[in-house]
């Protein structure tokens, strides 16, 4: 695993299209330099002042945007402790909560959660939808359109309460990990990947995290 992730949303058609997955990750990683504002920054893996997007100029406008989770989420350990602190608190959150969070966040980490695998205490609309995720190499996930449309149902139903989350976290987590420090920063990078979903699915594109 890299240490730092890459995330664009891309016109899936024109990925696609590219005749091998080299070519592809060649696509995407050319992509992803083109619209930094420091690269020699990036390549040192120091954060931007916030959350932002970077769009691209001609000639390749109109295809790919790339999301900057800022100083927490550039890092793919950020992601990891999120996972972990996610794991302290979800049993004591509501289950129609917990099943929209779970389902969420499990397609978004390299490898997944553990404990997703044949649950059966979930409630709620959520508890129904599945993500399914195309085989893709690994050194960058995919998101392809129709899997967007459905983290997209999922997070219109966690966006709306996440704030049911303080409580737990506060009580049960506490102090939080590396740069992960507190609740709003916990919040912070699951909106950052709501945003991307929303972008993503406005637009009828897919999604890729490139290691980096």
């Amino acid at each position: 695993m890299g240490i730092c992730i890459d995330v664009l949303i891309v016109d899936w058609g024109r990925l696609m299209a590219a005749p091998s997955d080299d070519q592809r990750y060649e696509m995407l990683h050319d992509a992803g330099l083109s619209v930094d504002d420091d690269e020699d920054a990036w390549q040192d893996c120091s954060p931007s002042t916030g959350p932002q997007w970077f769009w691209p100029s001609p000639p390749a406008i109109g295809w790919f945007g790339k999301f900057d989770f800022g100083g927490v989420g550039f890092s793919y350990k950020d992601h990891f402790w999120v996972g972990e602190q996610w794991e302290q608190i979800r049993a004591f959150v509501k289950p129609a909560v917990r099943s929209g969070v779970d389902r969420f966040i499990d397609p978004l980490f390299w490898g997944g959660l553990e404990y997703m695998a044949d649950r059966e205490d979930v409630e709620g609309d959520a508890a129904h939808v599945s993500v399914v995720l195309p085989p893709a190499p690994p050194d960058h996930l995919r998101w392809p359109p129709e899997s967007v449309s459905s983290l997209k149902f999922l997070w219109d139903s966690v966006d709306a309460e996440l704030a049911a989350l303080r409580e737990p976290f506060e009580r049960y987590v506490g102090v939080g990990f590396g740069r992960v420090k507190d609740f709003d920063a916990f919040v912070g990078l699951l909106r950052g990947w709501g945003d991307v979903i929303d972008q993503a699915q406005q637009r009828g594109w897919g999604v890729v995290g490139v290691r980096c």
